[in-house]
């Protein structure tokens, strides 16, 4: 089990009160202070420094998440026969209930699966889901599945393309295999690159809606959301696409691809929805800018194990959900990610 802490010693707190009341399975947690500002190291070391099932650290800077995580994930990785089978992760701002690492195993147990993701609610709103593992739209974007939907809908195990990275449990198998969090990304997402990497490599990605956070919503992205993040996301999400996809399922979805990016050029302007025209604008010009880097990590990826049958035919057709974002965030005016 893996938790980091930056300057939010009050969530880290309420997280472990309720991870260490888990029952049914036996596990450690290492809990790491990513660099806080404050006090947050010693109000932690107070707490859980001598607890047996917390291995309490803290690193000498603010690695982010994909960074601070593959260090762990490396360590485990190199204990070799002794190494546990699964890793678990949990945003400090998610409190789970006391089966939710139990329920995780025995799915991955059950179903022979690489991951396996939660039934992630909204804390303020527990009747709403937050995560229900990811989708992957065949423009391009890995979204989180259910999001703001009634939970009661998601309560049967369905298979996925993705764990959402603040709750989830993943085989050190697979990891070995596929490799770790693609550390390009700072700020998001690499919890969906590795959910896409892992699913073009044929694990099977399980949701079980028996593992239950309950997330506050936004709580870790909100220190860090400004226009540069905005920005980064959309470049996260080209990233990812053009360094796995292979080119005959690039060219095989390029139209609907260039109609959704002159949609999201064109709305914004004649609506007035300046910001969001500027965050599309500007992640095409970084896009440009990191074409290089793309073709790069592109060329170290290995062939996808998945048939272009499969991987066309496990995507969702953009069109009707973009409709429903037309509803929402134009015809209704409500901000998208990209505006908040």
């Amino acid at each position: 089990m893996i938790v980091l802490n930056w300057n939010g010693v009050d969530d880290t707190m309420q997280c472990m009160e309720h991870l260490l009341a888990s029952k049914g399975v036996e596990f450690r947690t290492i809990l790491v202070d990513n660099a806080s500002e404050g006090d947050d190291f010693r109000q932690l070391s107070g707490r859980f420094g001598s607890h047996p099932l917390v291995d309490l650290r803290r690193n000498p800077e603010n690695l982010g998440f994909a960074r601070g995580v593959n260090r762990i994930f490396a360590e485990l990785l190199a204990l070799g026969p002794e190494r546990p089978r699964y890793v678990a992760l949990l945003n400090n701002d998610a409190f789970p209930d006391p089966e939710w690492l139990a329920a995780l195993v025995e799915a991955a147990e059950l179903r022979g699966a690489g991951a396996v993701t939660s039934r992630m609610l909204r804390h303020d709103s527990p009747e709403k889901l937050d995560n229900a593992g990811h989708v992957f739209l065949n423009t391009g974007e890995v979204l989180p599945r259910g999001s703001a939907e009634p939970a009661a809908r998601y309560d049967q195990p369905a298979e996925v393309q993705g764990s959402c990275g603040g709750a989830c449990l993943l085989r050190l198998d697979m990891l070995e295999d596929i490799g770790l969090f693609d550390e390009f990304y700072s700020t998001g997402y690499e919890d969906a690159e590795l959910g896409l990497r892992a699913w073009l490599a044929g694990y099977r990605q399980i949701y079980q809606p028996a593992a239950i956070v309950r997330h506050k919503v936004g709580a870790s992205i909100d220190k860090i959301r400004d226009l540069d993040y905005a920005v980064t996301l959309q470049l996260n999400i080209h990233y990812a696409y053009f360094k796995l996809m292979p080119v005959a399922v690039i060219v095989w979805n390029l139209p609907w691809i260039l109609l959704k990016t002159l949609g999201l050029l064109i709305v914004p302007a004649v609506t007035g929805r300046w910001r969001l025209l500027k965050v599309q604008w500007l992640a095409l010009k970084r896009t440009a800018g990191q074409w290089p880097s793309i073709r790069g990590a592109r060329s170290q990826q290995p062939k996808p194990r998945l048939t272009f049958r499969q991987i066309v035919g496990g995507q969702e057709f953009f069109l009707g959900r973009y409709w429903r974002y037309f509803y929402r965030f134009v015809l209704k005016r409500e901000k998208t990610i990209f505006e908040r």
